[in-house]
């Protein structure tokens, strides 16, 4: 007769592999900003968070290079795929974030909450692209279409900035995600007043869009410079490194 308790447990049915997939994953390194040493530098108002192409294009078209404040490196990703986030110094005072390359699902909410927490603006704004597989309605080609999104502190003041009077973003149901999504959300959770306007078609001309064309006369940029189409991201990169 067997004795279950003295007895050698069966083989496990699981493998190596299958086992790895309980363990907890190790924690993932924390972005690094890395600010310009200024003293003399004030809080920041407003932070704007450039995603989009069509935003990204007014940095091309800005009066003076301004001067590099910050820059948001994650420690594991390659710089050779992703370029750190570029954080300028207008003379407004208004801080620009721009994000020349795409920032993964799985590090936005961190990256997101390094820069709020670090370079605590009053207000945010994030300017950023519509995906087409995740919006609800039918999207034309040639038609230019902005909605906004906000945290409840923006709504009760109608907005942050250039996204006044931009409608909310219809119909119910489309997602937005990534990076401008994860600044939005930590806005919200820090009480802070921030809109997120997305755009679409995601390479249309600044000029097509009233709350593009309200930035540009923030940053005193000439809405008629800006007015070429944007190819796409990859022109982006060589500027201001």
């Amino acid at each position: 007769m067997e004795d279950v308790v003295t007895d050698a447990p069966p083989p496990s049915r699981l493998s190596p592999d299958d086992l790895d997939n309980f363990a907890t994953p190790p924690p993932q390194p924390t972005p690094i900003l890395v600010v310009s040493p200024n003293p003399s530098a004030p809080a920041p108002r407003l932070l704007i968070v450039l995603i989009s192409p069509t935003s990204l294009a007014l940095l091309a078209h800005l009066p003076t290079p301004p001067p590099l404040h910050a820059s948001l490196l994650l420690p594991d990703l390659s710089l050779l795929t992703h370029a750190p986030i570029r954080v300028y110094l207008h003379p407004s005072g208004a801080l620009l974030a721009a994000a020349h390359s795409a920032v993964p699902a799985h590090r936005a909410r961190a990256a997101a909450r390094t820069l709020v927490s670090t370079l605590q603006p009053e207000e945010a704004l994030v300017l950023d692209a519509v995906r087409s597989e995740a919006y609800r309605g039918r999207l034309a080609a040639d038609e230019p279409v902005e909605g906004k999104l906000e945290t409840r502190a923006a709504r009760r003041q109608g907005g942050v900035g250039a996204a006044r009077g931009v409608a909310a973003l219809a119909p119910p149901g489309s997602v937005v995600d990534g990076l401008g999504a994860a600044v939005l959300a930590d806005c919200e959770i820090r009480g802070k007043a921030a809109s997120m306007v997305v755009t679409w078609p995601a390479g249309a001309r600044p000029a097509e869009f009233g709350v593009m064309r309200r930035v540009a006369a923030e940053l005193g940029v000439d809405p008629a410079k800006a007015a070429a189409r944007v190819s796409g991201r990859a022109e982006m990169d060589a500027l201001y490194t």
